[in-house]
């Protein structure tokens, strides 16, 4: 049980405690959720000294949201605020009146790279050459990227969820992949295209994935990495002639997750070529992406360069005032 006199200092120290029990009792991992909690307590013990009634004030709230670090994303503050919201309606079940605050604006300062199909045709060709002409020392490493590679491609996973696969969660039999404890500590199964199934066929028998262990390893019988994977990644995009642009130093370039925000705008296209209703399969692609809600699909629309504007377009209809208009 957590101690809220070691852990936890500020007149809301017993409730924090109590709530983070209450978390784990229903099956959540609770320790995940601390950093935020030991910034709101921080924030309320230096700001909140008169001792609680039964309200917790819009202005208090909103303080500890501005008091942020200016260094945190959108999305982290918004993990910050959806957190204590969860923690705001419990204490409001246990008669407090609690101010819930908005999210705050998704940021859309960054845009992804949207790899066309021929510049990932040409990827994995030039992961299949690196496998070719690597060292004997090297092969090893880089037929697994070449394999990794094309399941980014093909389905759209993250990559650490690939980096984290066992192969006991590859069932080649029934063509399906299931991905284990995920973003959101979610579990989700992901149908494979019987192309890639014959791909994964030979990896098998190659005797690179462990029997009791993880799908990808380096040759050394290791979990590999993702600056492993990252590595390898911008060499592969070196070599078919994509350059990353100039950027300040720690900005988000060219990355492999580009290849997840590709896959997602390429079914989206898909999609609306066979003239399917978006409203109906926007749920469906969502789901197999692993989102926690339809929010995190819409992102990756918004997130394109101009030419799928015609895909964002016909998203408005489903939107219908949902989810804010952004400006690329």
């Amino acid at each position: 049980m957590i101690d809220p006199k070691e852990k936890y200092n500020s007149l809301l120290k017993n409730e924090i405690a109590s709530y983070l029990i209450f978390r784990a009792n229903q099956g959540h991992d609770a320790k995940k959720e601390e950093t935020i909690f030991v910034s709101l307590d921080r924030y309320i013990s230096t700001n909140m000294h008169s001792p609680i009634t039964d309200n917790i004030s819009p202005e208090l709230v909103e303080g500890w949201i501005e008091s942020l670090p200016k260094s945190f994303s959108a999305n982290t503050i918004n993990l910050y605020i959806s957190h204590f919201k969860q923690f705001a309606r419990y204490l409001n079940s246990k008669g407090y009146s609690v101010f819930l605050p908005e999210r705050s604006l998704p940021d859309m300062t960054y845009i992804p790279y949207i790899f066309s199909s021929d510049e990932q045709r040409r990827l994995i060709s030039a992961a299949d050459k690196r496998v070719e002409t690597s060292r004997p020392s090297l092969r090893h490493n880089s037929a697994c990227f070449s394999v990794l590679l094309r399941m980014l491609v093909g389905c759209g996973f993250r990559i650490n969820e690939l980096l984290n696969l066992k192969t006991s969660e590859v069932d080649l039999d029934n063509g399906i992949i299931t991905v284990k404890d995920a973003k959101g500590s979610k579990d989700r199964i992901v149908p494979v295209h019987e192309t890639l199934l014959d791909t994964l066929y030979i990896f098998m028998k190659s005797g690179i994935p462990q029997h009791d262990g993880y799908f990808f390893t380096s040759y050394k019988g290791k979990k590999l990495s993702y600056s492993w994977a990252r590595d390898n990644f911008n060499f592969c995009i070196a070599d078919i002639g994509i350059v990353k642009p100039d950027l300040k130093s720690h900005a988000r370039n060219i990355c492999i997750h580009c290849l997840r925000h590709s896959y997602a705008v390429s079914v989206f296209q898909k999609f609306d070529q066979d003239n399917k209703d978006l409203y109906s399969e926007a749920p469906i692609i969502s789901t197999y992406l692993g989102h926690k809600n339809i929010y995190g699909t819409e992102i990756y629309l918004h997130m394109t360069t101009s030419n799928n504007s015609d895909v964002i377009r016909k998203m408005k209809t489903y939107n219908k005032g949902l989810f804010p208009e952004v400006s690329l």
